[in-house]
């Protein structure tokens, strides 16, 4: 018998570290993953990252089988296979925590409330030290899809919609964010210009995830260039995402790949999940 665990990827809307509040949108790429129990050992297999850090894995795993009063002593034996390049602010840990919580309820047939699972993964991420505000808004937009508001201090999804369907080009650099690089008091000192990134979200999406975008790249000192040229080129939205470095590209549905090709570099091609 086999677990299968399914979640998603998301964008920034409105990055929760200055004011508690995030927001996100889905998209479609996807972190597919596989448990089954039994064996001599405890076997991780991250598809394509094999010297990826597997503790935030086995934290899931625990959890889970805590949660359920399951033995946490069985060996087991899990593949992870992401889309998301990680630690580019495209919510990989969040997908990943998601993910693994739903093969392992799915291998003991267990069903649990979908806002207690998400819980369940933003405490895994805690744990691992994965995040700065506890990515509840992340792992929302990831399991939920559409787009997502949430209080980040009581891990509290406010309000999810449904958002029609959008190109989402994401475009990615080589390099990479790591949490533990984070400064906090650099993003606390943008909370009054967040606040009202944070109004505007609430008519205009879209517009938010440029205007969010661009406080970010202020604040991580990124050149903001390839989201001004993206908006240039007839995108309807574009900013950094999360902590960066990624930036996300959203375009009316069928223009994503042209403005991709103009702007240059590595991309990735997906559309939002509503």
């Amino acid at each position: 018998m086999t677990g299968h665990g399914r979640s998603y990827g998301a964008v920034s809307v409105i990055n929760a570290i200055p004011c508690g509040i995030g927001a996100t949108m889905g998209i479609t790429l996807t972190t597919d993953v596989t448990y089954e129990e039994g064996g001599d050992d405890r076997v991780i297999d991250i598809v394509g990252s094999k010297n990826m850090n597997k503790s935030m894995a086995r934290i899931c795993v625990k959890k889970t089988l805590e949660a359920i009063h399951a033995d946490r002593s069985v060996p087991y034996s899990m593949t992870i296979d992401s889309q998301i390049p990680p630690s580019r602010g495209l919510k990989s840990s969040s997908s990943v925590c998601n993910a693994i919580i739903s093969a392992v309820l799915d291998y003991h047939r267990v069903e649990m409330d979908p806002l207690e699972l998400i819980r369940l993964g933003v405490n895994c991420a805690r744990e691992a030290k994965v995040t700065v505000t506890g990515s509840f808004d992340d792992a929302c937009g990831c399991h939920l899809g559409g787009l997502v508001f949430t209080d980040n201090s009581k891990d509290m999804l406010l309000e999810r919609r449904e958002m029609p369907v959008y190109d989402a080009v994401l475009m990615i650099p080589k390099e990479t964010i790591q949490k533990t690089s984070i400064s906090v008091g650099k993003y606390a000192a943008k909370r009054e210009e967040m606040w009202k990134v944070i109004d505007t979200a609430k008519h205009d999406p879209l517009a938010a995830i440029t205007a969010n975008g661009r406080i970010v790249a202020d604040v991580i000192g990124m050149d903001n260039t390839l989201a001004e040229r993206a908006l240039e080129l007839g995108a309807l939205a574009a900013g950094v995402t999360g902590t960066g470095p990624a930036v996300a590209v959203i375009t009316e549905k069928g223009k994503g790949k042209g403005i991709a090709k103009k702007l240059g570099g590595r991309y990735i091609l997906a559309e939002t999940r509503s």
